[in-house]
Protein backbone atom coordinates (compact mmCIF):
# COMPACT_ATOMS: atom_id res chain seq x y z
CA UNK A 1 0.00 0.00 0.00
CA UNK A 2 1.19 3.44 -0.81
CA UNK A 3 1.61 5.92 1.87
CA UNK A 4 2.52 9.45 0.75
CA UNK A 5 2.45 13.12 1.51
CA UNK A 6 1.68 15.85 -0.09
CA UNK A 7 3.52 19.33 0.70
CA UNK A 8 1.77 22.88 -0.39
CA UNK A 9 3.34 26.18 0.25
CA UNK A 10 0.55 28.66 0.56
CA UNK A 11 0.46 32.44 1.08
CA UNK A 12 -2.22 34.78 0.67
CA UNK A 13 -3.86 33.35 -2.25
CA UNK A 14 -6.96 31.74 -0.46
CA UNK A 15 -9.15 31.53 -3.49
CA UNK A 16 -6.11 29.09 -4.98
CA UNK A 17 -5.76 27.04 -1.60
CA UNK A 18 -9.45 26.57 -1.15
CA UNK A 19 -10.27 24.99 -4.81
CA UNK A 20 -6.58 22.63 -4.72
CA UNK A 21 -7.55 21.05 -1.38
CA UNK A 22 -11.29 20.83 -2.72
CA UNK A 23 -10.18 18.69 -5.17
CA UNK A 24 -7.32 17.18 -2.85
CA UNK A 25 -10.33 15.99 -0.28
CA UNK A 26 -12.72 14.52 -3.20
CA UNK A 27 -9.92 13.00 -4.84
CA UNK A 28 -8.28 11.07 -2.20
CA UNK A 29 -11.76 10.13 -0.62
CA UNK A 30 -12.70 8.19 -4.22
CA UNK A 31 -9.03 6.47 -4.94
CA UNK A 32 -7.21 6.18 -1.62
CA UNK A 33 -9.03 3.42 0.10
CA UNK A 34 -6.17 0.82 1.48
CA UNK A 35 -3.69 4.13 0.84
CA UNK A 36 -2.50 6.69 3.12
CA UNK A 37 -2.85 9.90 1.56
CA UNK A 38 -1.85 12.94 4.15
CA UNK A 39 -2.19 17.09 2.94
CA UNK A 40 0.45 19.21 4.76
CA UNK A 41 -0.25 22.82 3.68
CA UNK A 42 2.83 24.90 5.02
CA UNK A 43 1.19 28.80 5.43
CA UNK A 44 3.81 31.36 5.54
CA UNK A 45 1.74 34.08 7.51
CA UNK A 46 -1.27 34.44 5.14
CA UNK A 47 -3.58 37.05 6.25
CA UNK A 48 -6.21 36.24 4.22
CA UNK A 49 -8.31 34.11 5.80
CA UNK A 50 -6.61 31.63 4.30
CA UNK A 51 -5.62 29.82 7.74
CA UNK A 52 -8.97 30.78 9.24
CA UNK A 53 -10.29 28.42 6.12
CA UNK A 54 -7.94 25.24 6.61
CA UNK A 55 -9.17 25.39 10.18
CA UNK A 56 -12.22 24.91 9.46
CA UNK A 57 -13.03 23.57 6.29
CA UNK A 58 -10.49 21.15 5.98
CA UNK A 59 -10.01 19.75 9.59
CA UNK A 60 -7.78 16.65 8.15
CA UNK A 61 -5.07 19.19 6.44
CA UNK A 62 -1.58 18.66 8.81
CA UNK A 63 -1.36 22.47 9.05
CA UNK A 64 2.29 24.46 10.02
CA UNK A 65 2.84 28.07 10.16
CA UNK A 66 5.86 30.44 9.21
CA UNK A 67 6.07 34.19 9.87
CA UNK A 68 6.09 35.51 6.26
CA UNK A 69 9.67 34.43 6.26
CA UNK A 70 10.07 31.05 4.74
CA UNK A 71 9.08 31.46 1.29
CA UNK A 72 8.80 28.66 -1.26
CA UNK A 73 11.93 26.47 -0.15
CA UNK A 74 11.87 27.54 3.32
CA UNK A 75 8.18 26.38 3.25
CA UNK A 76 8.88 23.15 1.29
CA UNK A 77 12.03 22.07 3.79
CA UNK A 78 9.68 22.80 6.94
CA UNK A 79 7.06 20.66 5.10
CA UNK A 80 9.15 17.70 4.39
CA UNK A 81 11.23 17.81 7.78
CA UNK A 82 7.58 17.89 9.44
CA UNK A 83 6.87 14.76 6.93
CA UNK A 84 10.48 12.65 8.05
CA UNK A 85 9.58 13.48 11.61
CA UNK A 86 6.08 13.10 12.38
CA UNK A 87 3.62 11.33 9.49
CA UNK A 88 6.89 9.30 8.23
CA UNK A 89 4.97 8.24 5.04
CA UNK A 90 7.14 6.29 2.12
CA UNK A 91 6.53 9.54 0.03
CA UNK A 92 6.39 13.23 0.00
CA UNK A 93 4.96 15.04 -2.88
CA UNK A 94 5.91 18.85 -3.80
CA UNK A 95 2.44 20.41 -5.04
CA UNK A 96 2.06 24.20 -6.36
CA UNK A 97 -1.80 25.63 -4.94
CA UNK A 98 -2.35 27.81 -8.01
CA UNK A 99 -2.90 24.85 -10.57
CA UNK A 100 -5.83 22.72 -11.34
CA UNK A 101 -4.98 18.84 -10.68
CA UNK A 102 -6.45 16.34 -13.43
CA UNK A 103 -9.69 14.62 -12.16
CA UNK A 104 -7.18 11.26 -12.17
CA UNK A 105 -4.35 13.03 -10.51
CA UNK A 106 -4.87 11.00 -6.97
CA UNK A 107 -5.07 8.08 -9.20
CA UNK A 108 -1.91 8.47 -10.95
CA UNK A 109 -0.11 9.49 -7.99
CA UNK A 110 -1.00 6.18 -6.19
CA UNK A 111 0.08 4.55 -9.73
CA UNK A 112 3.58 6.19 -9.92
CA UNK A 113 4.27 5.63 -6.39
CA UNK A 114 4.01 1.93 -6.50
CA UNK A 115 5.73 1.87 -9.62
CA UNK A 116 8.92 3.48 -7.34
CA UNK A 117 8.64 1.35 -4.62
CA UNK A 118 12.07 1.30 -3.05
CA UNK A 119 14.04 3.05 -5.57
CA UNK A 120 15.88 6.03 -6.18
CA UNK A 121 13.44 7.55 -8.14
CA UNK A 122 11.96 10.73 -8.09
CA UNK A 123 9.13 12.10 -10.33
CA UNK A 124 7.57 15.02 -11.70
CA UNK A 125 4.45 16.22 -13.21
CA UNK A 126 3.42 18.51 -15.88
CA UNK A 127 1.39 22.03 -15.86
CA UNK A 128 -0.16 22.68 -19.09
CA UNK A 129 -1.88 26.30 -20.17
CA UNK A 130 -5.72 25.44 -19.80
CA UNK A 131 -6.07 26.85 -23.08
CA UNK A 132 -3.56 25.20 -24.72
CA UNK A 133 -3.69 21.77 -23.58
CA UNK A 134 -0.52 20.49 -25.69
CA UNK A 135 1.53 23.70 -23.84
CA UNK A 136 3.50 22.56 -21.10
CA UNK A 137 4.72 25.59 -19.07
CA UNK A 138 6.39 24.19 -15.99
CA UNK A 139 7.64 20.15 -15.84
CA UNK A 140 11.12 19.18 -16.92
CA UNK A 141 14.78 20.48 -18.49
CA UNK A 142 17.14 18.43 -20.41
CA UNK A 143 20.00 19.74 -21.05
CA UNK A 144 18.74 23.16 -20.68
CA UNK A 145 16.10 22.81 -23.36
CA UNK A 146 12.61 22.50 -21.22
CA UNK A 147 9.97 19.75 -21.98
CA UNK A 148 7.23 22.09 -23.56
CA UNK A 149 4.87 20.25 -25.74
CA UNK A 150 3.01 17.10 -24.67
CA UNK A 151 4.09 15.45 -27.97
CA UNK A 152 7.42 15.08 -26.82
CA UNK A 153 5.80 12.09 -24.82
CA UNK A 154 4.45 10.59 -28.10
CA UNK A 155 7.24 7.74 -28.03
CA UNK A 156 6.97 7.05 -24.29
CA UNK A 157 5.09 8.50 -21.13
CA UNK A 158 7.98 9.31 -19.26
CA UNK A 159 11.13 11.04 -19.75
CA UNK A 160 14.39 10.72 -18.25
CA UNK A 161 14.86 14.68 -17.52
CA UNK A 162 18.19 16.72 -15.85
CA UNK A 163 16.08 18.36 -13.50
CA UNK A 164 11.95 19.62 -12.56
CA UNK A 165 10.22 22.40 -11.71
CA UNK A 166 8.66 22.05 -8.17
CA UNK A 167 4.97 22.35 -8.93
CA UNK A 168 4.78 18.64 -8.97
CA UNK A 169 7.67 16.38 -7.80
CA UNK A 170 7.28 12.99 -6.02
CA UNK A 171 10.38 11.76 -4.02
CA UNK A 172 11.19 8.91 -1.97
CA UNK A 173 10.71 10.09 2.09
CA UNK A 174 14.06 8.98 2.95
CA UNK A 175 15.91 11.37 0.16
CA UNK A 176 16.10 13.64 3.48
CA UNK A 177 18.01 11.09 5.45
CA UNK A 178 20.24 10.43 2.39
CA UNK A 179 21.33 14.32 0.86
CA UNK A 180 19.03 16.58 3.69
CA UNK A 181 16.21 19.11 2.86
CA UNK A 182 16.31 22.08 0.45
CA UNK A 183 18.95 25.06 0.58
CA UNK A 184 16.44 27.57 2.09
CA UNK A 185 19.00 30.12 2.96
CA UNK A 186 20.51 30.52 -0.20
CA UNK A 187 17.75 29.86 -2.26
CA UNK A 188 14.46 31.28 -0.49
CA UNK A 189 12.23 31.89 -3.26
CA UNK A 190 13.51 30.74 -6.64
CA UNK A 191 16.44 28.01 -7.91
CA UNK A 192 15.24 25.55 -4.39
CA UNK A 193 13.78 23.29 -6.60
CA UNK A 194 16.56 22.71 -9.32
CA UNK A 195 19.20 22.90 -6.49
CA UNK A 196 17.63 20.17 -4.79
CA UNK A 197 16.78 18.01 -7.82
CA UNK A 198 20.31 18.72 -9.19
CA UNK A 199 21.66 17.80 -5.88
CA UNK A 200 19.87 14.24 -5.63
CA UNK A 201 20.64 13.35 -9.46
CA UNK A 202 24.51 14.00 -7.92
CA UNK A 203 23.42 11.52 -5.26
CA UNK A 204 22.25 8.55 -7.87
CA UNK A 205 18.66 9.56 -7.97
CA UNK A 206 17.19 8.95 -11.44
CA UNK A 207 15.03 12.10 -12.08
CA UNK A 208 11.83 11.56 -14.46
CA UNK A 209 9.27 13.22 -16.14
CA UNK A 210 5.27 11.62 -16.33
CA UNK A 211 3.03 12.92 -18.74
CA UNK A 212 0.34 10.79 -16.18
CA UNK A 213 1.08 13.10 -13.60
CA UNK A 214 -1.18 16.45 -14.97
CA UNK A 215 -2.61 19.34 -14.05
CA UNK A 216 -3.64 22.87 -15.42
CA UNK A 217 -3.32 26.58 -15.09
CA UNK A 218 -4.11 29.53 -16.60
CA UNK A 219 -0.77 30.91 -18.11
CA UNK A 220 -0.53 34.49 -19.97
CA UNK A 221 1.28 36.58 -21.96
CA UNK A 222 2.50 38.46 -19.06
CA UNK A 223 3.85 35.17 -17.37
CA UNK A 224 5.82 34.49 -20.17
CA UNK A 225 7.38 37.80 -19.89
CA UNK A 226 7.83 37.27 -16.18
CA UNK A 227 9.97 34.60 -16.79
CA UNK A 228 12.13 35.29 -20.19
CA UNK A 229 15.52 36.45 -19.89
CA UNK A 230 15.68 39.91 -19.52
CA UNK A 231 17.25 41.09 -22.37
CA UNK A 232 13.56 40.13 -23.78
CA UNK A 233 12.33 41.85 -21.34
CA UNK A 234 14.04 45.02 -21.86
CA UNK A 235 12.99 44.79 -25.94
CA UNK A 236 9.59 44.75 -24.73
CA UNK A 237 10.08 47.73 -22.38
CA UNK A 238 9.22 51.19 -24.23
CA UNK A 239 10.58 53.56 -22.05
CA UNK A 240 13.76 54.84 -19.80
CA UNK A 241 11.46 53.95 -16.77
CA UNK A 242 10.08 50.85 -17.97
CA UNK A 243 13.59 49.36 -18.92
CA UNK A 244 14.55 50.68 -15.06
CA UNK A 245 11.62 49.05 -13.51
CA UNK A 246 13.04 45.70 -15.57
CA UNK A 247 16.17 45.92 -14.00
CA UNK A 248 14.94 45.65 -10.60
CA UNK A 249 14.21 41.90 -11.09
CA UNK A 250 17.90 41.73 -10.47
CA UNK A 251 17.48 42.80 -7.10
CA UNK A 252 13.85 41.38 -6.25
CA UNK A 253 13.56 38.01 -4.37
CA UNK A 254 10.30 37.55 -6.02
CA UNK A 255 12.09 37.54 -9.53
CA UNK A 256 13.57 34.36 -10.92
CA UNK A 257 16.49 36.59 -12.27
CA UNK A 258 17.46 37.90 -9.05
CA UNK A 259 21.27 37.69 -9.02
CA UNK A 260 22.01 35.91 -5.89
CA UNK A 261 19.65 32.91 -6.76
CA UNK A 262 21.77 32.96 -10.44
CA UNK A 263 24.88 33.53 -8.67
CA UNK A 264 23.64 30.42 -6.23
CA UNK A 265 22.72 27.91 -9.00
CA UNK A 266 26.19 28.45 -10.90
CA UNK A 267 28.20 28.20 -8.00
CA UNK A 268 25.91 25.35 -5.98
CA UNK A 269 28.37 22.68 -5.83
CA UNK A 270 30.87 25.67 -3.63
CA UNK A 271 30.04 25.97 0.01
CA UNK A 272 31.03 29.30 -0.09
CA UNK A 273 30.73 31.96 -2.63
CA UNK A 274 32.58 34.54 -2.59
CA UNK A 275 30.48 38.45 -2.40
CA UNK A 276 32.60 39.69 -5.03
CA UNK A 277 31.08 37.25 -8.09
CA UNK A 278 27.98 38.57 -6.72
CA UNK A 279 29.22 42.08 -7.92
CA UNK A 280 30.95 40.73 -10.97
CA UNK A 281 27.74 38.96 -12.30
CA UNK A 282 25.85 42.09 -11.58
CA UNK A 283 28.05 44.49 -13.36
CA UNK A 284 28.49 42.00 -16.64
CA UNK A 285 24.40 41.50 -16.30
CA UNK A 286 24.05 45.36 -17.04
CA UNK A 287 26.84 45.57 -19.88
CA UNK A 288 25.16 43.09 -21.83
CA UNK A 289 21.88 44.20 -21.07
CA UNK A 290 22.33 48.00 -22.06
CA UNK A 291 25.08 46.11 -24.94
CA UNK A 292 22.29 44.90 -26.22
CA UNK A 293 19.57 48.28 -26.47
CA UNK A 294 22.56 49.40 -28.99
CA UNK A 295 21.48 46.42 -31.46
CA UNK A 296 19.06 47.53 -34.35
CA UNK A 297 15.32 46.90 -32.78
CA UNK A 298 14.82 45.29 -35.52
CA UNK A 299 17.25 42.63 -34.62
CA UNK A 300 16.16 42.56 -30.78
CA UNK A 301 13.14 41.33 -32.31
CA UNK A 302 14.09 38.43 -34.03
CA UNK A 303 16.08 37.50 -31.45
CA UNK A 304 13.13 37.85 -29.39
CA UNK A 305 10.72 35.77 -32.22
CA UNK A 306 13.07 33.12 -32.08
CA UNK A 307 13.46 32.71 -28.26
CA UNK A 308 9.44 32.51 -28.14
CA UNK A 309 9.69 29.43 -30.75
CA UNK A 310 12.36 27.85 -29.05
CA UNK A 311 10.11 27.74 -25.86
CA UNK A 312 7.41 26.48 -27.37
CA UNK A 313 5.29 29.50 -27.32
CA UNK A 314 1.71 29.64 -28.95
CA UNK A 315 1.39 31.54 -31.79
CA UNK A 316 -1.67 33.92 -30.55
CA UNK A 317 0.63 34.48 -27.01
CA UNK A 318 3.70 35.07 -29.16
CA UNK A 319 1.59 37.75 -31.15
CA UNK A 320 0.58 39.47 -28.44
CA UNK A 321 3.97 39.53 -26.82
CA UNK A 322 5.34 41.03 -30.15
CA UNK A 323 2.92 43.25 -30.59
CA UNK A 324 2.67 44.55 -26.98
Amino acid sequence: MVSAALILPVRNRKAYTSAILHQLSTQISQYSAGHTIEVVVVDDGSTDGTVELITQTFTKVHLLQGDGDLWWTGAIATGMAHVQQQLQTDYIVWLNDDITLADDFISNLIQVCQQSLQTNMITGGIVCDQSHSNWIVFGGVIASCPINNRRQFSKASVLKVDTLNGNIVVLPTHITTDIGLPNAERFRHYGGDYEYICRAKVAGYTIQLSSNLVATTDYRASDVIRYMPLVFQMVLSPTLKAKWQTLQNLHLLKSPHNVRHMVNSIYRHQSTIPQWKYYAFYLRKVIKLFGNECLPQRIRKQQLQAYLLQQGVPEAISISILGS
